[in-house]
């Protein structure tokens, strides 16, 4: 089904490290692809806040965000957002990037497991399914811990780990064992009247579905969940939009 009101709520320039594109680039494809907007979201990974530079990064996004907006003001809405990545991991950065830009949008997710080893860098086919269910089982206790951050908007890929662990190489994996910690995070959320992202970036995978399942959703909505955005994850103008017609 296509839908004329289609905003990207999940969406990566070329200040984000793994970003491809500029923001005015990205901006004539959104126009070509009939969006009504998108959220620039440019990664602040606060594990490797220094390293990478980020504070310089999110700086040259929002000027690149006002640029933009002076340009494509008329035919397109570009919000400025920031995915700030394991913010417990350097909570007083995270606090103060936050407060130093008037960011439209927060999204928070947590990319690693506890013990620093990256989601997508492990070969879960060469695990144990206790072994799995031990890295589930951190996995969500930590983001239960960073769902009591007050400073975001969004949560974003709840499931992220599903994208990996049920590839070709492993077999189907289920979370459901983790459904007690994951209920405990949706109802921190709709008791904060925070949103949960649906990301259509897995829909071009392997994976071939939304993130989170629908599932999810439901349970969030069960427990008063309100809000819902939806984003493609995109780090190039080839996915900018990618699959949000699906996705909604």
């Amino acid at each position: 089904m296509y839908y004329q009101k289609r905003f990207d709520g999940h969406v990566h320039s070329d200040c984000s490290p793994r970003g491809v594109h500029s923001m005015m680039s990205l901006c004539e494809q959104a126009v070509n692809r009939g969006l009504m907007g998108f959220a620039v979201t440019d990664c602040c990974d606060c594990d490797r806040f220094d390293e990478m530079q980020f504070s310089e990064r999110i700086r040259e996004s929002a000027y690149c965000v006002y640029k933009a907006r002076s340009v494509f003001n008329d035919s397109l809405i570009i919000s400025n957002g920031i995915e700030v990545g394991q913010p417990l991991d350097n909570i007083g950065k995270a606090d103060k990037i936050i407060k130093n830009f008037p960011f439209d949008v927060v999204l928070a997710s947590v990319k690693k497991y506890p013990d620093g080893r990256k989601i997508s860098d492990i070969n879960y086919s060469e695990l144990s399914e206790n072994e799995i269910i031990k890295l589930m089982e951190t996995y969500y206790k930590h983001l239960l811990e960073m769902s009591n951050w007050e400073n975001f908007d969004v949560l974003s890929q709840l499931t992220l780990p599903m994208r990996y662990v049920n590839s070709e190489s492993a077999p189907y994996f289920s979370i459901r064992h983790c459904d007690d910690i994951i209920e405990m995070i949706l109802k921190k959320l709709a008791e904060d009247g925070k949103a949960l992202e649906v990301n259509t970036s897995a829909l071009r995978g392997k994976l071939n579905m939304i993130l989170p399942p629908v599932r999810y959703l439901r349970m969030f909505r069960e427990l008063g969940g309100k809000f819902v955005t939806i984003g493609s994850g995109s780090h190039s103008c080839g996915s900018l939009g990618a699959d949000l017609g699906e996705g909604i």
